[in-house]
């Protein structure tokens, strides 16, 4: 039997709900409010330029594996790396290949960013991220809280970081306090008991 993907993420995260940890978005420090930089994710597609070297520079396709394949010097993992980390780790592969390898790596297209949104929403799902958005657009395109929401537990859960958010909606909806900054990254679920 195969359970639908809601289902399967309500329970999961209403199991990770039972140990009751998490932080207020409040307690949060500043730059954890920002969106950090941009990684590399799989099916992106990046362009590496190394200078002087037309042949080992073009565009590269991030496969599942999370590899690139560059001429001469075959496949280097890229996947969760920063562009200018991406361009240190070909640039390492490359020497005693190239002298002094200058290497540059920038995207060219990336996959679309996707949020879930869980709980006592009108409508959940997946949703395509767009940049800099917060929690309440978010909530909105899921079609606003069901009338069982309970307003003052709302999650973010950032799984690649192993932490939950605790956030107020009536503090949000008035543009107090630190949720109003706290913008959605790649991944997120958003939880809403």
């Amino acid at each position: 039997m195969r359970f639908p993907l809601a289902l399967f993420a309500a329970l999961f995260f209403s199991a990770c709900a039972l140990d009751g940890s998490y932080v207020w978005v409040d307690d949060l420090s500043a730059s954890a409010l920002k969106p950090p930089p941009y990684k590399v994710q799989l099916g992106d597609q990046l362009t590496v330029n190394v200078w002087n070297q037309a042949p080992l520079s073009g565009e590269v396709l991030v496969r599942p594996d999370g590899n690139v394949t560059i001429p001469l010097i075959g496949d280097v993992y890229v996947y969760g790396l920063t562009p200018p980390q991406a361009s240190v780790e070909i640039a390492k592969k490359l020497t005693g290949m190239v002298l002094e390898p200058n290497v540059s790596v920038s995207l060219m297209s990336k996959r679309e960013a996707t949020v879930s949104v869980v709980g006592e929403v009108q409508a959940s799902g997946s949703y395509n991220l767009r940049p800099g958005e917060g929690v309440l657009e978010m909530l909105a395109r899921a079609g606003g809280l069901s009338e069982f929401a309970n307003k003052s537990r709302i999650f973010v859960v950032r799984r690649a970081e192993g932490v939950r958010v605790r956030l107020d909606y009536d503090k949000l909806a008035q543009g107090q306090g630190a949720a109003v900054q706290f913008t959605l990254n790649d991944g997120d679920v958003i939880v809403v008991n």
